[in-house]
């Protein structure tokens, strides 16, 4: 029995042996953690005292200088000042950046009550570095107010107003405004923020008549927008902006959160949907950013794609829109496409969009059956006839197909077609549908 017991006796030995390197190895990660984490508290604490520091120095410095050069180069204010300037601090490069604005301060009212708008000058520096501990998102950030020596004087030039909203017509923060204009004395060439109400107003902007002043807004993650110049568009609904003197040029601009686009391309229903590789397609927004000489749309967003061997496309970073879909006939004819007839992208939201292509026949039609509040239809039973003789019969698709809520007639002769469609608990639906070449319509259907 003495073997056995030493057997059991040596097993225990093993397993107290196992538990205690368990037990060493966890307290020491945790304690190399805690040390790691500590090192790299009191390397960020001291790179931002420097900044700090750095700041504090850019401020006095400031101060002391004469009011009427208060400014930065490009800026609006104009003055001597640098927008952006490097310094190396302990190996450790610290980005300042500085920006210089008049503030018409609501004690003595506002423009354009008040004729003096320019009261008092604020300067706000932003200081940004990099390296294992680098500011990344959270710069250190300092403001101060400088006011004149004597009383306020008149201004010369106007006032420059922008507004920044998002989808829901609510401020847009933070938003990066850059203005650009080089048809005035000084140039203008500039980057703000809107503040927390999503505006940058900025008096004393250099007198242009004829629109010289560039605006583009832009904030990381979301859409962007823009002034245009003729030379762009004919008639830019966003055109490049003017300033008179004494008054206030006013301009809004929307961006918001861009979401994703994800399109399938398939076979049509006689093919069971089978997936189509290396479709071509063109993807076109709603928004206009204005018309050309012959008073046709410009629109803001139109590419071309082609989904890939697996019949899948990602489209990223696309801004809220209504989309279309198009293909050339040389690729076929879209058979179906879910969701029909357009892809309604909102804010940060993913969209996945089934399209069946067919074979390209001269005149076809493709029909969505929706209900009174736009919500497909399935196994509505349409026929489309004409009076010498024609007959064709088919049923909308059910949901998660691509014809879903659709029927497909392709072979038609360019005339006018009779149509019936019908679906227990909902009315009769009789009308007239044309075939001229490729059509999409869409026919509501009514509730008994």
């Amino acid at each position: 029995m003495l073997p056995s017991r030493l057997h059991i006796s040596r097993g225990q030995a093993l397993i107290e042996i196992l538990i205690s390197l368990a037990i060493f190895s966890i307290l020491t990660h945790a304690l190399l953690t805690l040390v790691t984490t500590t090192y790299s508290v009191n390397i960020f604490n001291r790179t931002r005292i420097s900044a700090r520091h750095l700041a504090q120095e850019k401020i006095e410095y400031i101060r002391n200088m004469p009011y009427e050069n208060i400014g930065t180069v490009g800026g609006i204010p104009s003055g001597n000042i640098q927008p952006a300037e490097t310094f190396s601090i302990n190996d450790i490069v610290y980005t300042v950046n500085t920006s210089v604005i008049y503030i018409d301060d609501p004690f003595d009212e506002l423009t354009p009550d008040d004729l003096l708008p320019a009261d008092y000058k604020r300067v706000s520096i932003e200081i940004y570095w990099e390296g294992v501990d680098s500011s990344g998102k959270n710069p250190l950030k300092m403001i101060t107010d400088i006011s004149p020596a004597s009383i306020e004087t008149t201004l010369t030039g106007g006032t420059l107003s922008i507004y920044v909203f998002d989808a829901n017509a609510l401020p847009v923060p933070q938003a990066d405004v850059a203005i650009i204009s080089t048809g005035t004395d000084p140039i203008v060439n500039m980057t703000i923020k809107t503040n927390d109400s999503g505006r940058v107003i900025l008096p004393g902007a250099p007198v242009c008549r004829r629109a010289c002043y560039q605006i583009a807004v832009s904030k990381d993650g979301y859409s962007s927008e823009r002034t245009y110049s003729t030379e762009e568009v004919d008639n830019p609904a966003k055109p490049i902006l003017s300033v008179l003197q004494g008054e206030i040029t006013e301009s809004s601009f929307a961006i918001d959160k861009v979401g994703t686009i994800n399109v399938n391309s398939y076979k049509d229903r006689s093919s069971n949907f089978e997936t189509l590789p290396g479709t071509t397609f063109t993807i076109r927004g709603q928004k206009t950013i204005g018309t050309d000489s012959d008073d046709n749309p410009v629109y803001k967003y139109q590419d071309i794609f082609t989904t890939d061997g697996a019949g899948s496309i990602t489209l990223e970073n696309m801004e809220w829109d209504n989309y279309t879909i198009f293909i050339d006939s040389a690729v076929g004819d879209i058979s179906g496409l879910n969701p029909p007839p357009s892809i309604s992208l909102l804010p940060e939201s993913v969209v996945n969009t089934k399209m069946a292509v067919s074979s390209h026949s001269g005149n076809s039609v493709l029909i969505s059956f929706v209900n009174p509040s736009g919500t497909e239809i399935a196994s509505v039973s349409a026929r489309l006839y004409d009076n010498a003789g024609y007959e064709a019969t088919s049923s909308a698709g059910a949901q998660g197909y691509p014809d879903f809520g659709q029927v497909f007639f392709p072979d038609l002769q360019q005339k006018i077609y009779s149509l019936t469609a019908t679906l227990s608990g909902y009315f009769d639906y009789n009308s007239n549908v044309d075939s001229y070449g490729y059509k999409q319509q869409k026919i509501i259907l009514n509730p008994i």
